[in-house]
């Protein structure tokens, strides 16, 4: 059986991917796709944007997460578009804007009403969002014009299907192979997705934000005047947290000082207890686990007469990994000693960043023995 997979040298940050869900085996699963086709009048029922490449974002119900496109395939073409934006500086912000939404909570009320002509647009400041929302919301934060009087809320899938601002170039990223034989451990963008160790990721960090959000609430209640930006994540909590921390040790030795100081404290510790806790680290283990497993494989097979490696994905990963290696890496930089739950944010960057350069060099080790002709991928 011939499949289409995701050429990682061709895919770009900020390309968005349209899908439905069409060879699911759950009936319901098919059935809810083609409604959301239909009546919003387009031939897809999901959007997903492209952050560092190998990641895509998307918005589903258990909330904003990621998927690996090394890991993704598709039955058929006409079950995908992708589409890009012909302003690479723009598209590659709109990537970066997408970052922000991992973790959110996923809103039904929302995606129902953007796809039903006439119904108000739900305004809230939750953070909740949907999937082609999610798009538009990162494509007008970026700065794209043309998103400028488009409502997230009120864009669909087929909003951007029928959008005239992107390029059509599904031809270009996705190739045909021969069905893998692990095929069965691999997830269908236009059908039913592989079990992933990081499948509770969402979950665990909607928990973790709602944990969180009655202090800081608390504390934006008693400090109407902040100039900091409420966060509606998990992850924007570790940085309003560190800023906060920041302003309030620079406050001067005084009672209400000292009462703004006991507070940011309290909410540092408990990010603090919640990121050191474990379980998202062991969802972040697992999933490195698979990884280094197809790192070895990989290896292994580099050292054979003919080994089962192709050129165009070790280039892809290489460049891959260089891309999520610098995306890690931009708040390494940033200060520490101030935040107990910032400095541990950093401590577990330092440790993916350093996972990331192990796999770099087996990548590169690779390419040089099996294509010693290709040029070689930066360390």
């Amino acid at each position: 059986m011939w499949v289409f997979k995701p050429d990682l040298t061709k895919l770009r940050p900020g390309d968005v991917i349209l899908t439905r869900n069409a060879e699911a085996i759950s009936f319901k699963g098919k059935r809810r796709s083609d409604i959301i086709a239909k009546v919003t009048g387009g031939n897809f029922s999901h959007a997903l944007i492209c952050t560092a490449l190998p990641t895509l974002i998307e918005a589903l119900p258990d909330g904003v997460s990621n998927i690996s496109v090394q890991n993704c395939f598709v039955h058929d073409l006409k079950h995908v578009r992708v589409l890009r934006y012909p302003n690479q500086a723009i598209a590659r912000a709109a990537a970066s804007e997408a970052f922000k939404f991992f973790g959110k909570e996923y809103s039904v009320p929302a995606a129902l009403r953007s796809v039903l002509p006439g119904v108000p647009i739900l305004e809230s400041s939750d953070g909740k969002t949907f999937c082609s929302a999610l798009v538009a919301a990162v494509y007008r934060a970026a700065g794209a014009p043309e998103f400028a009087s488009i409502h997230p809320m009120k864009t669909t899938p087929a909003t951007l299907e029928k959008s005239g601002h992107f390029a059509d170039v599904t031809s270009e990223v996705f190739v045909s192979i021969l069905s893998p034989n692990n095929i069965e451990q691999m997830s269908a963008l236009d059908g039913d997705r592989a079990v992933s160790p990081m499948a509770g990721q969402s979950k665990l960090l909607n928990s973790y934000y709602a944990r969180l959000s009655v202090p800081i609430g608390e504390f934006f209640a008693q400090y109407p005047t902040l100039t900091l930006k409420k966060p509606t994540s998990f992850f924007e909590c570790l940085a309003f947290i560190n800023s906060a921390c920041i302003a309030a040790n620079r406050l001067p030795d005084h009672a209400e000082a000292n009462k703004a100081r006991a507070q940011v404290k309290f909410i540092d510790d408990l990010a603090f207890e919640l990121l050191s806790e474990g379980k998202w680290q062991a969802m972040m283990m697992a999933a490195q686990a698979i990884d280094d497993s197809s790192m070895q494989y990989s290896l292994d097979e580099s050292f054979k007469v003919n080994p089962d490696v192709n050129l165009a994905d070790t280039l892809g990963m290489i460049k891959a990994t260089q891309d999520q290696i610098a995306s890690r890496s931009s708040i390494l930089s940033d200060p520490v000693g101030q935040s107990r739950a910032w400095d541990e944010w950093v401590r577990m960057t330092h440790e993916a960043v350093s996972e990331l350069n192990v796999r770099l060099n087996v990548l590169n080790e690779v390419l040089e023995r099996v294509f010693p002709s290709a040029r070689r991928g930066g360390q």
